[in-house]
């Protein structure tokens, strides 16, 4: 059983969001503790404010309550699950805000007594993408697939040094539950 944190960038009211309704139950299936954040439905801010870029590298840097919720959430989980659909090859606005805002210094990552980065998320063994996408997976591919760069790539360096990672990328307007379930399974 393991903790898992899933941030749902997804507008309760796009028909893709099933993708994340469908992901939180099999792992609540599995036996796992979910916890989910709406982005969207709880109208998390999509920009940094000036109270927050100012104190962006002081030891007091989470600022908001939002903020501050997510990163203590963080700290607590095994696993992390973004749910999002992909935006322009990337991920949404609302979700790279989250990454932004509550990835911080401390949080995401800390500094030795010798000033050189170090994993600060290091709870964290599984990292995984439930997207939907409006272009086939070779165009995403061409273009860079941000998401994936992103979340898979860039964010893993700040995890457990055997983070494992799951994709499960699906056309929009096709969402295959049998996939999610048959990837999610596995955790």
């Amino acid at each position: 059983m393991m903790r898992v944190l899933v941030i749902d960038a997804y507008d309760p009211d796009d028909p893709d969001c099933v993708a994340a309704d469908e992901a939180v139950a099999t792992l609540i299936d599995s036996g796992h503790d979910v916890t989910r954040i709406e982005l969207v439905a709880e109208n998390f801010a999509t920009s940094m404010s000036v109270a927050e870029r100012t104190a962006y590298h002081e030891d007091d840097n989470l600022v908001t309550t939002e903020v501050r919720k997510s990163a203590e959430l963080i700290g607590q989980v095994d696993a992390v699950l973004f749910c999002y659909p992909t935006v322009t090859f990337t991920t949404p606005q609302i979700l790279k805000a989250w990454l932004e805002r509550v990835l911080l210094p401390g949080v995401a990552f800390v500094f030795d007594s010798a000033g050189r980065v170090r994993p600060g998320m290091t709870n964290i063994r599984r990292i995984g993408i439930v997207t939907t996408c409006a272009h086939d997976s070779r165009k995403l591919r061409r273009a860079g697939d941000g998401g994936r760069a992103t979340i898979l790539r860039a964010m893993r360096l700040s995890c457990n040094k055997f983070c494992r990672r799951t994709y499960v990328g699906m056309p929009s307007g096709d969402v295959d539950r049998a996939q999610i379930r048959k990837r999610l399974q596995r955790w």
